[in-house]
């Protein structure tokens, strides 16, 4: 007999469109409904609505919103802040809550109206920091609950922040390059799998009814640069970035055992989360190796003990995916095999990529698959930030046998850390880089992280035109920098 505090997922909904939002909370509150109707309808006693951070629109109490518009307005609210990683985090919350008698039923949700932020309607809140002026209706109270740090304690360093590299899309395809180089490959035979990979992702969105980009892409089509397909930051093409303007928005509705079977809901339907671990990442500048997610490897390895099975045995598999690197180190971090299935969603390019949100959209998804074969165990891998913050959950169809395991963690990276070199002297030797592209298609720059003679790491920033189409025509990995008082050149 399960226990009555068993947590289990009951119910999920997606919206892909707009379907007539206005704004975001519109959209989350249609996939609120699809979540209730996905339980048949049942009338839960949501006790707690929680939110993802939206990126398209500021609100000061989102989840207050959404909790009046469903009848729920004596629920509590909870909102995260941002980071791909925080819908697990916040769901393995909820979850310890029912597994403690302290909760019978939680909404979990998030959503984008991207189309709006793009037309001018909404303002957007990435960046802002939670401070009164920045809430745009003073009269609304402040959310229950909290979860999660500002983005500038956690992603970017501060020298990073003040070089100006500390964007998704210049750390991604640099250490992606450092990763092409400790694999042993050349540049073409790297950019030659992370297009592989891409395509199958491509594919995958393809048959994803939710998805926003249905089409499916080659390998050829992914990595070739042309006229509606240019470098963002070379190596990585726009198809290889996560596309993030959207409207899109879903929902995971959690509660007890106890309640699911007094409400009569089907016991086909019920998925359970078994256990979390979370990790958190060094600053890049300070990662030893650039392409490898450590942390991830303990977490990987603490919820293994847990659930007292391999992730290997999963059948089913979802890895966040904004840009390639990201679900290659989560893959390597959690010993997966990189050629197996290793999405249900499609990634953030293809499937779409809501801001913080993406993850509940995996979540809808493996909550699907489990359901037709429930004796599976699914792991579902979320990502913040710069391959920063990382949340890995195992799920099934039926109970783990001692329940509900909770939320480990956060676990560090346990090896040494490398010294940033701020004002660089001498010659040091490019771990990693990538050339950022304008939307006019050119490169005006090169940023290089270079490791010194002495071990540390050093930021290079290229613009001497003949350096950039040098690290252009071949691949710079271990050439020789040489730093100046005037900045820095090839050697």
């Amino acid at each position: 007999m399960i226990d009555d505090r068993t947590p289990v997922i009951v119910g999920v909904g997606q919206v892909n469109g707009a379907e007539g939002a206005a704004e975001p909370v519109d959209l989350i509150e249609i996939a609120a409904r699809r979540a209730l109707a996905d339980t048949g309808g049942r009338a839960l006693p949501i006790e707690l609505v929680a939110l993802t951070k939206i990126g398209t629109q500021r609100y000061r109490n989102a989840p207050r919103r959404v909790a009046q518009r469903l009848g729920h307005a004596g629920a509590r609210t909870l909102q995260a802040n941002h980071g791909g990683h925080t819908s697990q985090i916040v769901l393995a919350h909820a979850a310890s809550e029912i597994a403690q008698g302290r909760l019978r039923a939680a909404l979990l949700a998030g959503g984008e109206l991207g189309s709006a932020l793009r037309t001018g309607r909404l303002q957007s809140d990435v960046g802002s920091p939670s401070r009164d002026e920045d809430r745009l209706d003073a009269s609304e109270p402040d959310p229950d609950l909290a979860f999660g740090d500002d983005l500038g304690q956690w992603i970017g360093h501060p020298h990073e922040n003040a070089l100006g590299i500390a964007e998704p899309i210049q750390m991604y395809p640099l250490m992606d390059t450092a990763l092409g180089a400790a694999l042993g490959r050349s540049r073409d035979e790297h950019l030659d799998a992370v297009s592989r990979l891409w395509s199958r992702m491509s594919a995958v969105a393809a048959a994803n009814p939710y998805a926003d980009d249905r089409k499916g892409h080659s390998p050829a089509e992914i990595r070739e640069a042309s006229a509606s397909n240019r470098y963002v930051g070379f190596p990585y093409t726009k198809l290889m970035n996560s596309n993030q303007f959207i409207d899109q928005a879903a929902a995971i509705l959690l509660c007890s055992v106890g309640v699911a079977r007094s409400l009569g809901i089907e016991p086909s339907r019920w998925v359970f989360p078994w256990a979390s671990a979370v990790a958190h990442e060094p600053f890049v500048s300070e990662r030893w190796h650039l392409h490898e997610s450590r942390a991830l490897t303990v977490a990987a390895h603490q919820l293994e003990a847990m659930i007292g099975r391999s992730l290997r045995e999963a059948g089913f598999v979802d890895l966040y995916a904004c840009f390639p690197f990201a679900v290659q180190t989560q893959a390597r971090a959690l010993a997966l095999d990189p050629d197996r299935e290793i999405t249900l969603t499609g990634g953030m390019r293809f499937a779409g990529g809501p801001w913080n949100n993406y993850t509940t959209h995996m979540l809808a998804n493996v909550v699907e698959r489990v359901r037709a074969e429930p004796d599976a165990l699914a792991v579902c891998s979320s990502n913040g930030g710069l391959a920063s913050r990382f949340c890995v959950v195992a799920y099934s169809g039926r109970p783990h046998v001692e329940g509900f395991r909770g939320l480990a963690g956060p676990f560090t990276d346990p090896g040494p850390r490398r010294c940033l070199e701020t004002a660089p002297r001498g010659l040091g030797r490019i771990e990693g880089y990538v050339i950022p592209h304008g939307r006019s298609r050119e490169a005006s720059h090169a940023i290089a992280a270079c490791l010194l003679e002495d071990g540390a790491r050093a930021w290079a920033r290229l613009e001497a035109p003949r350096d950039v189409e040098a690290m252009l025509a071949s691949d710079p990995i271990g050439r020789p920098v040489r730093f100046e008082p005037s900045g820095a050149r090839l050697d």
